[in-house]
């Protein structure tokens, strides 16, 4: 069995190293790059093909919604999930229009990110726990996204 790479892509150094902390804390993923920007996110999923994007939305440029479309259509497998501070219902609803597989909260990511990760690369949907629970039963009832909404999203 291969070791699924993942990708960060975050505008601040200090989330980025965050999160390849915690990956790397976990031999059962292999971090493959990193990028501060959408644009660069396009690019390095094209050419390192990730099995997942660990993703902000927020970012100078193409942020994370645009840069979601743009390797989507370069790349229908990839997981991606959104790491965001923003809990907007419409945000949240955008984004997965825009084909994300996960919304997890920057507040929540230090106890949820393995979780998340895990849950999006089995090939199902997460939704971070303080997201409006009829959000996220809304998402996978119009079939946003294949599988089930983690327990945590659904409380």
């Amino acid at each position: 069995m291969t070791v699924p790479k993942v990708l960060i892509v975050d505008d601040h150094a200090f989330i980025r190293r965050g999160v390849q902390g915690i990956l790397q804390a976990h031999p059962e993923w292999q971090l493959c790059g990193e990028a501060d920007n959408g644009k660069d996110a396009v690019r390095m999923a094209r050419e390192l093909n990730p099995e997942a994007i660990v993703m902000d939305v927020s970012m100078p440029g193409l942020n994370g919604v645009e840069a979601t479309r743009a390797i989507r259509k370069t790349n229908a497998n990839v997981k991606i999930l959104l790491l965001t501070l923003h809990e907007s219902s419409e945000l949240v609803r955008t984004a997965f229009q825009a084909g994300i597989n996960g919304y997890l909260l920057k507040t929540d990511a230090e106890q949820e990110l393995v979780q998340a990760l895990n849950v999006v690369i089995a090939q199902g949907t997460y939704v971070s726990p303080r997201i409006d629970p009829a959000v996220a039963k809304e998402l996978i009832s119009r079939g946003s996204r294949p599988a089930a909404v983690s327990d945590a999203g659904t409380n």
